[in-house]
């Protein structure tokens, strides 16, 4: 794990080391630079495998043909790294960079379908003049850039591209909507038109004097074929993919441990590390201590600590446990600066005090049960899009009588917030109404929050359109569920959820790994039947069968939880002052985004009960604190 950045363009190679510095957080261990001509590339070290000198980067491949920087780790690498060897390539050290970058020379830009791992990488190409950016089928590892007038430059984070020179620091409205309705920015957007995200499980081509050339190498989701699999040998597949999946991401020259919530994923990723790892091996866990229980209350969530407690003992695991109360006022820029973008999610505060942790015990690789719910399906909204089968084909009027009674429901108590937020679109054709699952509050209602400029710089854009397109691009005749568990992978998982968790792990040194998006366990998951993802109202089916017997009954039987804070308590007691000091101060003006007094009335309308705006506000916080330290307006 590491920070990458680097440029082709006529840029001064001290750019190198700006960039460099910006993101210097995600390298502790070693930074290197390397220019020649208008190329250079600049390397930020988090030595987690090959922990010499040999591991070093920018490294070139045995030939002396491709230059690369690369962050991630590639978990068959060493298989990979025996194929090369039979085509007699030496090696000087023991890295899966030196693996990868040999397997470009040898093979070409078609051995990325061969990686099967976390990464985000840049190639240079001397005799072709060509450079390649790549990233990771599930989009784990972060990849960033941005093209001007000089050249073109790419970073692992937007922190580091800040100081690119002719850098377009235009805003981009839809991105900014995005971060307040969805939670995040899909696809591509960032908030700035000048910067791009490189896509999950693609690559981009430069070349001399011409456009980007976006491909893709990654398989299409949901193009397998659906298995007619009875459940002994679903649960034997089940059980397959995940002890393998485990069983590979445990390689490390470093301490490692991992994540454990009590919940099912983060349970069964313990047990299977502990029996990989044999007698003896420690395998430390970290976990949030307990907080007050009516607050969680308000949140519709239960305390994770009994759970991992209980686990703790029943596998013999050093548990860790941080205490927290909240994220304070004071806290926000920090946070949203480590954040790097402006994600209003407080279980990435969460992820920030348990990497601290970890890493202050010496540990510096995380194993966490992030993908279990995307893959799977484990999320509430499954269970919502599994109901419509009952009210889903009702005449439009009797959808629309739906809808505009449950919205009088009140949204100050988990089941009014979810019974509201079930029929919110009932009146929506099918697409637009499983697209906008996703959505935390409606668009008309977070308009309000927006200056009039905003308002007619966004037009008639939509967040949510972004979503509907993509299931255009899925096959044909893949499941109601299957299109929700696509757009759950492609936005809300790599965007939101492993976005943050990267950035807040890298802030402190420490390194994630996601054992449930390995290539063959999500490839496993593709084929199975939506009858042992979620059957009737049990989420995560198939998981929960497979782990009966092996973890105890209450990890399996409790209910659904979040790793994260009381959210809605803090708004009104701690946040709700702030609001008001923001806007006395004329600093929600200042964005030219915000209407002091829309973002005060939608703050009033939320603490009556009005409308369910906890999350969206909190964006709002996160995105002025975010466009004041980032310089963008």
């Amino acid at each position: 794990m590491c920070g990458i950045a680097g440029y082709w363009g006529d840029y001064q190679p001290e750019l190198l080391g700006s960039m460099g510095r910006a993101q210097a957080q995600r390298g502790p261990d070693d930074h290197q630079v390397w220019h020649q001509g208008r190329v250079g590339f600049a390397h930020e070290r988090l030595a987690i495998l090959d922990l010499s000198p040999a591991g070093r980067q920018p490294m070139w491949d045995f030939r002396q043909q491709v230059l690369i920087v690369f962050n991630g780790e590639i978990y068959n690498y060493q298989e990979l790294r025996v194929r090369l060897e039979q085509q007699g390539v030496p090696f000087r050290g023991e890295s899966d960079t030196e693996v990868l970058v040999n397997l470009l020379s040898v093979f070409g830009l078609r051995c990325l379908p061969w990686l099967n791992g976390i990464f985000a990488f840049a190639a240079w190409f001397p005799a072709e003049q060509k450079m390649v950016l790549a990233r990771d089928a599930a989009g784990v590892k972060p990849l960033y850039w941005t093209q001007g007038a000089q050249g073109r430059c790419f970073a692992s984070e937007i922190k580091a591209l800040q100081a690119v020179p002719d850098l377009n620091r235009e805003l981009n409205p839809l991105a900014i909507a995005a971060y307040l309705s969805l939670l995040h920015a899909p696809g591509e957007l960032t908030p700035l038109r000048g910067i791009q995200k490189v896509l999950p499980g693609t690559y981009l081509e430069w070349t001399e004097g011409n456009e980007s050339k976006v491909h893709r190498f990654a398989p299409l989701p949901y193009a397998q074929p659906i298995e007619d699999l009875s459940l002994s040998d679903a649960v034997a597949g089940c059980r397959h993919y995940l002890q393998q999946a485990v069983r590979r991401q445990l390689v490390s020259d470093v301490p490692l441990g991992g994540f454990l919530s009590g919940g099912v994923d983060s349970t069964a990723i313990a047990y299977y590390a502990t029996k990989a790892l044999g007698d003896g091996a420690k395998y430390p866990c970290f976990t949030i201590g307990p907080s007050h229980e009516a607050s969680l209350a308000t949140e519709g969530f239960v305390e994770d600590y009994p759970y991992a407690q209980l686990v703790s003992r029943q596998f013999k695991l050093p548990l860790s446990v941080s205490g927290l109360t909240g994220l304070a006022p004071q806290q926000i820029d920090r946070l949203v600066y480590q954040l790097d973008e402006p994600t209003p999610d407080l279980a990435a505060f969460t992820t920030w005090v348990i990497c601290q942790q970890a890493r202050a015990q010496g540990v510096k690789v995380l194993l966490s049960g992030a993908g279990g719910d995307d893959i799977f399906s484990g999320y509430r909204r499954h269970q919502a899009l599994a109901s419509e089968k009952y009210w889903g084909w009702w005449p439009l009027g009797c959808r629309q009588k739906i809808r505009q009674w449950t919205q009088k429901t009140s949204p100050q108590n988990p089941l009014g917030r979810r019974i509201s937020k079930l029929f919110r679109y009932a009146d929506k054709a099918p697409d637009e109404r499983l697209a906008s699952y996703f959505l935390w509050i409606e668009e008309n209602t977070l308009a309000t929050a927006f200056s009039e400029e905003f308002q007619q710089a966004l037009g008639m854009q939509r967040p949510v359109d972004i979503l509907q397109a993509s299931l255009r691009q899925l096959p044909p005749k893949v499941s109601r569920l299957n299109q929700m568990l696509h757009l759950d992978r492609s936005y809300f998982l790599s965007d939101q959820n492993l976005n943050y968790n990267d950035k807040m792990a890298m802030a402190c040194g420490v390194e994630v790994r996601v054992p449930f998006l390995d290539l063959d366990l999500v490839s496993f998951s593709e084929r199975l039947p939506d009858h042992f993802k979620q059957a009737g109202t049990q989420s995560k089916f198939i998981l929960k069968e497979a782990m009966r017997g092996i973890l105890p009954d209450e990890i399996l039987t409790r209910p659904k939880s979040g790793f994260g804070l009381p959210l809605r308590q803090l708004l009104h007691k701690v946040y709700a002052p702030h609001f008001k000091a923001l806007a006395q101060e004329g600093r929600l003006e200042a964005t030219g985004v915000f209407s002091s007094q829309g973002v005060l009335k939608l703050l009033a309308a939320d603490a009556q009960g009005e409308v369910d705006a906890a999350y969206p506000l909190l964006g709002v916080l996160f995105m002025e604190s975010w466009l004041r330290q980032f310089n963008a307006r």
